[in-house]
């Protein structure tokens, strides 16, 4: 990773990657798996790794996305059912929070439901389900003839930094290198483990000027050049633990701190947004009037303000921007087995951006467009880790990737198109879009062309192992030195997703006590753990004997739907079942009991 020169001798460049795609075939010298079946990462001379991008998503990637019970079961009604809905949801926002942190799901039975505006949910713990989305099941369908959101998840407020001096201190390492857990603060703080906090990286007008976005304006006076103050960007954390003035995080540093460019510091924040949210099962869909109408349904459904929540299982038609679209103050979502298709809309900027992350923390996974823009895309100044994993794309009318002004930490596993994936500077492009990121990861991805260029001083930009006969550092506004390219044209087979790779690789490394349940007094263990044939779950108290039990892999696949072979030992304090047939990995068991969700994980040996 290490890069020899930074010039511009274009040529020499092509031959360096057309020598490395033939020396790493099938390998990457970057990131490899270990004999023990964990993976090697290989830093250059200042410690920069390719880093571990698998802390996203529901719950950081820990547990399954829960089964909520229903609470209230909602029938379509003739016209508009915008109150039909929005009362239903309101009726269970004022039921209270159960120990698992949901109020409960509200079905939506199959039918037509015809919303004439937006539907909000602005409180913690509500999941709308519906009963399909094959077009017989559950059809929502925004009729409003203007712009505008149909199902909004908005928190009142968001996060706020704590004011204590003792919970803000500078970062005094030298140098914080890309994939870095650990840093060093100033001594007097009251940091302590579990407490939520902000990477605050500050940039400074060097930095501004080493990327050249200080010249924007020259190229054409109506571009904006960036500005250091624009750029602090806050990356969320968790500590993980502590020893002494050195802090370890639950996921690893995305942008380089360098005295130099930057300065930054760790500060810890209060979370007042919404939580434990989802929409699941459902079609949604726009009216329109024509293929270019744009005064219709734009976002299908948008998180804001809110955490640890998820959208599954939806089939979204002719909304004009995007099926989902998470929005800066948003993290930790997953969005699973989604479709976009045929956005109705001029083809023009500000359209059609698919999946749409400006959030942080976020996972969107085996989901399908069509006809769209820029289907997987970050906006400006997002920070990473976020990662759009298993995800394909027909009739691509623009590219994927990071879109423009500086997003971080992004890794594109296993996506398929028809059309672009590009890193690039985007220079005046927009009102001056830049650099559109740095530490972009694409990995065993499939394109017709990608750009793939590399930004000034340590930032780097990798594509590892794609199927791509066109890649390049000439961009669309500019050419620059092409960033780190290995096993061009031959897949990583030793490694075929990096995300699932990282994720199995963090959470065997995991102490399993932390996945021991305790809600409400209810505590469960699983034993043996690991495990290569029966396994058992001991409670504290007596399980429900309708208890329910499905195996979900790390990929949030169930593999094994509600085991109905139960058997119930010790008064029914434990459950014994087989799990002999299962591959090597990493699963979670997830448990129905009293109505209750919980998850417990294990290794499969």
């Amino acid at each position: 990773m290490y890069k020899m020169n930074k010039s511009r001798i274009y040529l020499l460049l092509i031959l360096i990657v057309l020598l490395q795609g033939i020396t790493y075939a099938q390998t990457s010298s970057l990131v490899s798996m270990g004999s023990n079946g964990n993976l090697i990462y290989t830093p250059d001379n200042k410690g920069n790794v390719v880093p571990d991008f698998s802390a996203v998503g529901y719950l950081n990637g820990e547990s399954p996305i829960p089964t909520i019970g229903v609470v209230l079961t909602v029938n379509p009604v003739a016209g508009d059912n915008l109150a039909n809905v929005q009362n239903a949801i309101n009726q269970v926002a004022a039921m209270p929070v159960d120990a698992s942190g949901y109020r409960g799901t509200i079905l939506f039975t199959a039918g037509t439901y015809n919303l004439s505006d937006t539907v909000t949910i602005s409180a913690s713990g509500i999941v709308l389900r519906g009963a399909g989305f094959n077009g017989t099941g559950t059809n929502f369908i925004a009729t409003k003839t203007a712009q505008h959101t149909l199902f909004n998840f908005v928190g009142s407020s968001s996060t706020s930094y704590n004011s204590s001096n003792s919970t803000r201190k500078a970062i005094t390492d030298p140098y914080v290198a890309i994939g870095k857990k650990q840093i060093t603060v100033a001594s007097g703080h009251t940091f302590a483990r579990g407490d939520k906090v902000f990477v605050h990286r500050i940039p400074n007008d060097a930095w501004i000027i080493l990327l050249g976005m200080n010249l924007l304006s020259n190229i054409d006076p109506l571009a904006v050049n960036w500005t250091a103050s624009a750029y602090d960007m806050d990356s969320e954390r968790k500590i993980e633990n502590i020893n002494g003035n050195v802090i370890t995080l639950d996921a690893p540093i995305m942008d380089i701190i360098d005295p130099v460019y930057s300065t930054g510091e760790l500060v810890k924040f209060t979370d007042n947004r919404i939580k434990n949210c989802g929409i699941e099962n459902m079609r949604i869909s726009s009216t329109y009037t024509s293929s270019t109408d744009e005064n219709h349904g734009w976002e299908a459904v948008a998180f804001d303000k809110i955490y640890n929540s998820w959208a599954k299982n939806l089939e979204v038609y002719y909304f004009g921007y995007s099926a989902v679209h998470i929005n800066s103050d948003a993290s930790f979502i997953t969005v699973d087995a989604c479709k976009m298709y045929d956005a109705k809309s001029i083809i023009d900027g500000g359209r059609r951006y698919s999946f749409n992350v400006d959030g942080q923390r976020c996972l969107v996974q085996n989901c399908i467009t069509r006809n769209g823009r820029h289907d997987y895309v970050n906006g400006s100044r997002t920070c990473g880790p976020n990662v759009f994993y298993n995800s394909s794309s027909t009739i691509q009318n623009n590219d994927i990737g990071p879109h423009h002004r500086w997003a971080t930490g992004i890794l594109f596993d296993n996506l398929v198109g028809d059309g672009r994936m590009d890193v690039q500077n985007r220079l005046d492009m927009g009102s001056g879009h830049g650099w559109s990121g740095g530490q972009i990861m694409f990995w065993n991805c499939n394109a017709n062309r990608m750009v793939i260029q590399d930004p000034p001083g340590d930032h780097i930009n990798w594509a590892i192992g794609c199927v791509c006969p066109d890649v390049t550092g000439v961009g669309d506004a500019t050419t620059e030195p092409l960033g780190v390219i290995q096993s061009l044209g031959t897949r990583i087979t030793t490694i075929p997703s990096l995300y699932l790779a990282q994720l199995n690789d963090r959470l065997a490394r995991l102490d399993n006590n932390q996945f021991e349940n305790n809600n409400a007094g209810f505590s469960m263990k699983l034993s043996p753990n690991p495990v290569s044939s029966t396994i058992s779950i001991i409670a504290n108290q007596p399980f429900d004997k309708n208890c329910t039990i499905s195996i979900v892999n790390s990929n949030g696949q169930v593999v094994i739907n509600q085991i109905d072979t139960i058997n119930f030992t010790n008064d029914n304090h434990e459950i014994s079942f087989e799990v002999s047939n299962l591959s090597s990995g990493i699963y979670f068991a997830e448990i129905i009991n009293n109505s209750i969700p919980r998850s417990i994980k294990f290794i499969k040996k």
